[in-house]
């Protein structure tokens, strides 16, 4: 394996920031399969982290002294966010407060620590329209919403502090993950919500015509990518994690129902001004120096959606669970 000849950063613990989401549940429990010492904060503590990882609860703009205290000689998976991606700006003055500001106080706080920070960007929304595809690290930055500026201004943040002070931090450009725990009721998560919506018999709402592409990345790849990016990865750099390969939403609708031997009801809606019409991440780099390569095709990780969806997800009650409301798929 090409990660082999690389030098491993290696620390004695992996600290989980925003363990709560999707990302970070699995992420968790990959990390602890592995016999890593996990530690996962967030705002409650989550009943799918594994046992053996030591469980820290509080608000993330406090800086909770345990959490402080176990930052030292860490791995730190940065997956905190409190917003997603939108074309409305009402909370913008509060995401750069809650995500931007307080990010910065941990860095102020950790700059003469033994760590390591995994940030976890955003693909698409980073770069924005207009950029070549598949796209590499190296293309412009322009966000369209919010939602990445804000990534794109922590990861100039990452890279001011490393110039400054010697942190150590690889940033994460991932582009569209999916798969078992992401909730298909917060509005990310494009899988997620047109299985939902299959298996419980719904509408779906598509901004658009449905030929917006985007790459699609089983959870299992996302997770591994990113222990091989905190393991490996150079410091400094920015890694796009991706499948590299793109479907349209239309398509992407066939392929579920085929997948899933169920039809899916659409309507079509008109299309918002901050989606970009096409983004398929490039992979290369991280292929190329680590090693990594997605092992799951889509089908196979549709299909395990949707059979973690039927266990785990009230597909009956719309409007009585945290499930249920109308979903529009950009």
């Amino acid at each position: 394996m090409v990660a082999a000849m690389r030098n491993a950063i290696s620390h004695k613990r992996s600290v989980i920031l925003g363990a709560g989401g999707f990302i970070g549940i699995n992420l968790a429990n990959a990390l602890a399969v592995r016999d890593h010492e996990v530690i996962c904060f967030d705002r409650f503590a989550s009943p799918h982290w594994p046992q053996e990882a030591t469980s820290i609860t509080g608000e993330f703009s406090a800086l909770p002294p345990e959490l402080l205290a176990a930052l030292d000689d860490a791995t730190i998976y940065h997956l905190v966010s409190s917003c997603r991606p939108s074309q409305h700006t009402e909370m913008a003055a509060n995401e750069v407060i809650a995500d931007v500001v307080t990010t910065l106080r941990y860095l102020e706080s950790t700059r003469d620590r033994k760590v390591r920070w995994l940030f976890v960007s955003s693909g698409g929304t980073v770069y924005g329209p207009d950029v070549p595809c598949p796209t590499t690290e190296e293309a412009p930055t322009n966000p369209m919403c919010s939602y990445g500026l804000v990534k794109l201004t922590l990861e100039k943040y990452f890279a001011l502090y490393r110039k400054l002070h010697g942190t150590d931090f690889v940033v994460a450009r991932v582009s569209n993950p999916y798969g078992p725990w992401q909730d298909p009721s917060r509005g990310q998560g494009v899988i997620a919500a047109l299985v939902y919506k299959a298996l419980s018999g719904q509408t779906v709402e598509i901004w658009g015509d449905g030929d917006n592409v985007r790459d699609y990345l089983y959870i299992d790849d996302t997770v591994l990518g990113l222990m091989e990016l905190a393991k490996y990865g150079e410091s400094g750099e920015v890694y796009n994690v991706s499948s590299g390969f793109g479907t349209s939403i239309n398509e992407l609708i066939d392929i579920i129902s085929k997948t899933l031997g169920l039809r899916i009801n659409t309507r079509y809606v008109a299309a918002r001004i901050s989606d970009v019409r096409k983004s398929v991440l490039d992979k290369s780099k991280l292929r190329a120096q680590m090693g990594w390569e997605p092992t799951y095709r889509l089908q196979d990780g549709i299909r395990l959606t949707a059979e973690w969806m039927v266990h785990k997800v009230d597909l009956t009650n719309e409007g009585r669970t945290r499930h249920a409301g109308r979903k529009r798929i950009g």
